[in-house]
């Protein structure tokens, strides 16, 4: 049911083309609480129907303009408004008038002149019908626009797209208060655990400045039925409760002090609480009496709640354990190599300062961070007497050597998790100008995350000491990047990645004096 924002009152639209008729009408209804507002034709009635949508519109049949069947009509007709009852009021009394207005919509029919307590007790049994109706609808769409989230989300487990924790910030944003006349919502919602006598510990959530607040709470809290209503669902037990609170004031919840002073006065909540899964939420401060409807939504709320909780601690358990064979991967490439793994890490962390200063996306810095330690994976294919040759290669040895690019790209394979490594692996050694290998491509036809590999592996290799050459300073390696030495030239990069070096290369110099030999 619509309650007016200014006075909490149902709202009663009459139509009427005489003054008098609308005076009765009003005189009747007003001292029962109810708003009556008022139009005096079809055409100022579905005006106001639009504007004010009333609870319940009394519409008379014989009127100017439009007359009363074709705006029932109108209304049942438009889903924004065929929920509201009409009750048609006329003076006609023949059957057929009466046939036509059900055939238009009409919910009731009353003669003129009207009888006051049958009125009354019309337009009562009606609001009740309706707010029953409102409640149902809220609550079905509610389930329906979580259980839909809830669907996109799962669909996304296949993908890189799904992120557990931030499935279950926009399940709390689907159901806390947003807007501040979204009366059906809860202005804080507490998602925690039990610990043991009356214990709860969790996390406070409410809808601030735009964005969502978090808050750690603890605290005691006391069940009974002194003030309430519960009933049990499977393994759940609902709690709803229509009394207010004011800062630790008994009622059918008692929350301590550690709670109630995080939110002030407590009114109007319904407390949820799982025994199997030993989780429950509290959502405070409906802006309405809350029903079992209501309930219904926060049980639902709950269980989609802990289903994404489950998945996102296993996919992170499933993460970790791909992270750590990615790596082992990295390091087992790198033990053919005479340098330590404080190459791969200190190339992780170049790439990622590259990536973030030319403004990529966030998912992309964090991938480049961790990937870009697989660009020597295919080192695990050439023998180790090559990489550690002291010496100038022979041209076929130096052959041999650039094939680690395409080895790398055939240990990762396609598997989509691995797509940004194996760019890596494969294009790092490419030219931005042409010339490089394996595949001599220039400018974009080579990967982004390879071309920003490819300068943070030079500065390293330059950085550090091999068996044919010794270890440059930061500044020699600096101007062999951005001047050139006639084996490395600036051009050899992309101008993007090169431009964002010079901007971060004391950046660079902190991240190799702290990472080397440092692990």
């Amino acid at each position: 049911m619509e309650i007016d924002d200014k006075t909490g009152r149902p709202t009663i639209l009459t139509v009427d083309d005489q003054e008098l008729n609308l005076a009765i009408l009003e005189d009747y209804l007003k001292p029962l609480g109810y708003r009556v507002v008022k139009a005096r034709n079809g055409t100022e009635a579905l005006a106001q129907i639009k504007s004010e949508k009333p609870d319940i519109v009394l519409l008379d049949i014989m009127m100017p303009d439009i007359d009363g069947y074709e705006v029932c009509r109108r209304v049942k007709e438009d889903p924004d408004s065929r929920d509201i009852p009409v009750v048609i009021v006329t003076s006609l009394e023949e059957t057929e008038d009466l046939v036509k207005a059900l055939e238009y919509g009409a919910d009731e029919f009353l003669t003129k002149p009207v009888n006051e307590i049958e009125i009354r007790a019309r337009v009562k049994s009606l609001l009740k019908k309706k707010t029953l109706n409102d409640q149902l609808k809220s609550a079905y769409m509610h389930i329906n626009n979580l259980t839909a989230f809830a669907e996109n989300k799962l669909a996304e487990l296949s993908s890189e797209a799904f992120r557990g924790d931030e499935a279950q910030k926009h399940l709390i944003e689907r159901l806390l208060r947003i807007k501040p006349d979204d009366i059906a919502r809860p202005t804080h919602i507490l998602l925690g655990r039990e610990t043991g006598d009356g214990l709860v510990e969790g996390v406070l959530h409410s809808f601030e400045n735009g964005e969502i607040n978090r808050v750690q709470v603890s605290g005691r809290v006391e069940k009974s039925l002194r003030c309430g209503d519960k009933y049990h669902v499977e393994d759940i037990d609902l709690i709803e409760c229509n009394s207010q609170i004011s800062r630790g004031d008994e009622c059918c919840s008692y929350f301590d002090k550690e709670i109630t002073n995080k939110i002030g006065v407590v009114k109007n909540f319904i407390l949820c609480d799982s025994k199997k899964t030993d989780s429950l939420v509290v959502a405070f401060n409906y802006g309405k009496k809350v029903t079992s409807h209501d309930a219904d939504i926060l049980r639902s709320f709950l269980l989609l709640f802990h289903v994404f909780s489950t998945i996102s601690g296993q996919l992170k358990e499933v993460d970790g354990a791909f992270k750590y064979l990615v790596t082992a991967l990295a390091r087992a490439a790198e033990a053919n190599d005479e340098e330590t793994g404080n190459h791969i890490v200190r190339v992780n962390e170049y790439a990622r300062l590259l990536a973030e200063d030319m403004g990529m996306p966030p998912d992309f810095v964090r991938d480049i961070g961790f990937f870009a330690q697989m660009h020597d994976v295919g080192k695990i294919h050439i023998h180790f007497s090559l990489l550690n040759k002291p010496g100038k290669l022979t041209d076929e040895e130096a052959q041999v050597v650039r094939e680690h690019t395409t080895y790398g790209a055939m240990i990762l394979g396609e598997e989509p998790r691995l797509k940004m490594a194996r760019e890596i692996a494969l294009g790092h050694h490419e030219r931005y100008n042409g010339g490089g290998y394996p595949r001599d491509i220039k400018g974009e036809e080579n990967p982004i995350p390879a071309r920003i590999v490819a300068l943070a592996d030079v500065y390293d290799a330059l950085r550090s000491k091999r068996s044919y050459k010794p270890a440059f300073s930061h500044q020699r390696a600096f101007e062999i990047i951005t001047i050139g030495d006639g084996r490395t030239m600036p051009e050899y990069f992309d101008p993007r990645v090169l431009e964002a070096f010079i901007r971060r290369e004391k950046e660079f110099e902190a991240i190799y004096n702290r990472l080397t030999d440092n692990i």
